[in-house]
């Protein structure tokens, strides 16, 4: 992506490691832990992105902001990163929006993908190093599923293909969940289907939607599969951090690690960091709507306020008029003000108190140029970086 226009500065040299080790929490053992890397001085992260049918919301913003200035933080420390943020640009919602507008798919994900990207400029998103598409990765998710088949741990049905949970003795560890208190997708997939959790891989063609060829015919990927094949071909099959908002733990991220970790009988990431969600000053839920995915669940115990929010069709909808009014940075500060595994609430009051504190921050650093002569984005930082994140 290129380089934002923003006011964000960047220090003027080279930094060593930190003297002590960077503690990370992580989801899954639910435990700060030193952060040790795949390979000495390099990062891999893979961070879930969105599905391009709409026009992106400030909730779609919290998570890029977080990490990029998690990227940004490893870097300052002397690591090079490789930061992976995947679009989704084959799924039911687009297939709908394109039939609502009466345009091609792609064309509706090439749109949304523009505005994206554009809203992540604005709030000082720079550090991405890899934006991969689902469908430019479908021969990558084909040989992924083969080799799950070939694993028993999925099986072909009338040109569907389904992961078997009965078959991995570890699904459900991210959320504490039973293989048996799934509730799997309805319908015509449910009779399909060894057990009620089973999960699409791959999905047989329907009349009028977009397809490709596979071994069990026409079809095109499942939701869960695509973040594997993408992570495994551009991070290797085990990558240091894996991140999102926490309403993916279930079932995004137990599918991710189900799928992964029985291919590759290795962990899919060292490090699972899941940011909080955004809330409405004045709701319960978070801001952008909970997933309406088939098999979706808010079972994970950190999700308790989902269910009420705003939704694109409750107003919240496109950044523009919001940028247009705040600006880039106090948006972006705005959502740095809340810790990041803590829900962050929206409203004119928060925004408001969030400028505020910003424009303290300015007439502090216009402050120290009258006394000292200097500017403070180019002293020399300290020697003791130690962090937790």
């Amino acid at each position: 992506m290129p380089t934002s226009t923003r006011r964000t500065r960047t220090r003027s040299k080279a930094t060593p490691m930190p003297t002590a080790p960077i503690q990370v929490y992580d989801t899954l053992t639910r435990s700060k832990r030193p952060l040790k890397t795949v390979e000495p001085g390099k990062v891999g992260i893979y961070l879930c992105g969105p599905t391009v049918y709409k026009e992106a919301h400030i909730g779609h913003m919290v998570g890029p902001v977080i990490f990029d200035t998690v990227a940004r933080y490893l870097r300052f420390c002397g690591y090079e990163v490789n930061w992976v943020v995947n679009i989704t640009d084959v799924d039911d919602k687009l297939i709908a929006e394109s039939q609502r507008r009466g345009i091609p798919m792609s064309q509706v994900a090439t749109q949304m993908t523009a505005d994206y990207c554009a809203n992540l400029l604005e709030v000082g998103v720079d550090q991405i190093t890899h934006m991969p598409r689902a469908t430019e990765n479908i021969d990558e998710i084909i040989a992924f599923i083969e080799e799950l088949i070939a694993k028993d741990h999925a099986y072909a049905v009338d040109g569907d293909v389904f992961f078997d949970v009965a078959r991995d003795a570890e699904y459900g560890k991210l959320t504490n969940r039973r293989p048996e208190d799934q509730q799997g997708e309805g319908g015509k997939a449910a009779t399909k289907k060894r057990n009620a959790g089973d999960f699409a891989l791959w999905k047989g063609a329907k009349p009028g939607e977009p397809s490709w060829d596979s071994p069990w015919g026409e079809g095109r990927p499942g939701w869960h599969i695509e973040c594997s094949a993408m992570s495994r071909r551009i991070l290797g099959k085990t990558f240091d951090i894996h991140g999102g908002g926490l309403d993916l733990t279930f079932p995004h991220h137990e599918n991710e690690i189900a799928q992964s970790e029985c291919c590759h009988g290795a962990p899919m990431a060292n490090y699972w960091m899941h940011n909080g969600l955004m809330r409405a000053s004045a709701a319960a839920g978070k801001v952008g709507g909970r997933t309406d995915r088939e098999g979706a669940d808010a079972g994970a115990e950190e999700q308790a306020t989902v269910d009420t929010k705003i939704s694109r069709s409750k107003g919240g909808g496109g950044l523009r008029a919001l940028l247009a009014q705040q600006g880039g940075e106090r948006i972006r500060f705005f959502l740095l003000r809340t810790h990041y595994r803590s829900t962050a609430v929206f409203g004119d009051d928060t925004l408001a108190e969030a400028g505020a504190a910003l424009d303290k921050f300015y007439t502090f650093f216009e402050r120290y140029r009258r006394v000292f002569g200097r500017s403070f984005y180019l002293d020399p930082a300290g020697d003791d970086r130690a962090s937790v994140i």
